[in-house]
C-alpha cells in the first residue's frame, strides 16, 4: 500500500516527509494548510482527531505524532537503516533524541514563536515568549554542544538528524530574528543535511507553500 502523509509545509511533519524520501516507501503527500485553519475541518478531523500534523494513513490505520512515525518509517525500510534495529541500545539512543526533540526543543518554539496563542494578554505573551526562549536556547546550545565534534546526531546518519533540521531551519522565523545565539555547529549540520540527494527541493517548496498560504 502507498503511504499518505497529511503535512503542512515547514511544520515538524516535514521530518516525515524528509524520511519517507529517504526511505523510498511509496507515498502520496498531502498538503494541509494549517495557516488557513485545514487541519481544523471536520473532514480533517476524521483522519486526526487531534487535528494536528503530522498524519500517517497505512494499510492498519492512522499513525500520529513524529516520535512513532520516524520510527514506522525507519522499521518499514530496515535495508536503509534510517534508524538503530529496534531492541538495540543505539535504537534506545534514537529514541531518546526523538523525545528531546519533541517535548523539549518543539515545546520551546511554539510558545518562542506564537506566545498569543496561548495568552492574550500582551504583557504575558511577552512573559511566556521570554521564558520559552531561555529554554529554547539551553536547549539549541545542548545540541550545538553535542555537534562539536560529531557530523551527526548518533555514529551514522539517521532520521533524527531530519527531525532536528526541521527545528534548526526553524531558527529563521522573524519572530526569532536578534533572539537567539550564534550556533556555529548546529549551522554546519544543517548545511551538511541540506546536501543531501532530494532534500532542498522538498525544503525549497515547502518554503513557497507556505508564502503562499500565508
Amino acid at each position: 500500500m502507498t503511504l499518505t502523509l497529511f503535512h503542512a509545509p515547514l511544520s515538524c511533519s516535514l521530518a516525515s516527509r524528509l524520511a519517507l524520501l529517504e526511505s523510498g516507501l511509496p507515498h502520496e503527500i498531502k498538503v494541509v494548510h494549517t495557516t488557513r485553519g485545514e487541519n481544523l475541518t471536520e473532514a480533517y478531523a476524521r483522519i486526526n482527531p487531534r487535528r494536528k500534523v503530522p498524519a500517517l494513513v497505512t494499510a492498519e490505520g492512522v499513525i500520529t505524532e513524529s516520535t512513532a512515525i520516524l520510527p514506522y518509517i525507519a522499521d518499514r525500510a530496515p535495508e536503509r537503516a534510517l534508524l538503530p534495529s529496534p531492541g538495540t541500545y543505539a535504537r534506545a539512543q534514537a529514541q531518546a533524541w526523538l523525545g528531546f526533540l519533541s517535548s523539549t526543543v518543539h515545546a520551546a518554539f511554539s510558545p518562542a514563536l506564537f506566545p498569543e496563542r496561548i495568552v492574550s494578554e500582551p504583557a504575558a505573551a511577552e512573559a511566556l515568549r521570554a521564558s520559552a526562549l531561555e529554554t529554547l536556547v539551553k536547549a539549541l546550545t545542548e545540541l550545538d554542544s553535542h555537534l562539536s565534534d560529531r557530523q551527526f546526531l548518533l555514529e551514522a546518519f539517521s532520521l533524527c538528524d531530519l527531525y532536528a533540521l526541521v527545528f534548526s531551519l526553524w531558527r529563521g522565523a522573524p519572530a526569532l530574528a536578534g533572539r537567539l545565539p550564534a550556533l556555529v555547529h548546529l549551522d554546519a549540520y544543517q548545511m551538511r543535511l541540506m546536501g543531501r540527494p532530494g532534500l532542498m527541493p522538498i525544503i525549497g517548496e515547502d518554503m513557497a507553500a507556505r508564502a503562499a498560504a500565508a
